[in-house]
């Protein structure tokens, strides 16, 4: 395939994922038609099908971008470093704001209901595997304590999304780890 090809295909799964997106704003995944996302996009449902089956298809790629663009700004951290941590989470929610209607879509509009706990556990589930912050007491509860956390970093940033992300991404990422592991007066 040469240049112009790809550049082709690039475009036109790029106007795919835009009419996508655009029209996730206003319906449910299973309300949108191929006919429909092709004549917003002002695409042929020949060509939809040349690189589609169906319309979940484009939203599973969305979805998969996303997570892999998630994972990639907190990959590296270092768990047992709070300032590693806490950069590495300011990087990620820095990335969530800058992407702020696409991950408000995701987390909103997720499809089967899963995309919210994906991106938290690929992401921010580092805190929650921080086992020596639990009391020996406790350890046998390490799992429903990582779940209690992973699940409140996930409801702080659905919260931060939809109040229009007055902290910046440092205080949030300070937040979250400071509730995690108990520090600062907070307490899980």
């Amino acid at each position: 395939m040469n240049t112009k090809d790809n550049q082709r295909v690039r475009l036109t799964k790029r106007l795919l994922r835009e009419s996508l997106i655009k029209l996730l704003g206003k319906q449910t995944i299973y309300d949108i038609t191929v006919s429909q996302l092709c004549e917003d996009a002002e695409i042929n449902r020949s060509t939809f099908y040349k690189y589609y089956n169906n319309v979940r298809d484009i939203y599973e790629e969305i979805e998969q971008e996303a997570l892999s663009a998630s994972a990639s700004c907190i990959a590296g951290v270092n768990a047992h470093d709070k300032e590693s941590i806490i950069q590495q989470v300011e990087g990620l929610l820095s990335h969530i704001r800058d992407n702020s209607a696409l991950y408000t879509l995701l987390l909103e509009n997720s499809a089967d209901g899963e995309f919210p706990y994906k991106l938290i556990e690929g992401t921010v589930g580092c805190i929650a595997d921080m086992h020596e912050n639990i009391p020996d007491s406790m350890s046998s509860y390490a799992e429903y304590c990582s779940l209690f956390v992973v699940s409140g970093a996930l409801s702080i940033i659905r919260k931060w999304l939809s109040s229009g992300m007055n902290e910046s991404p440092h205080e949030l990422a300070e937040l979250i780890l400071n509730i995690a592991t108990g520090k600062n007066g907070f307490r899980i």
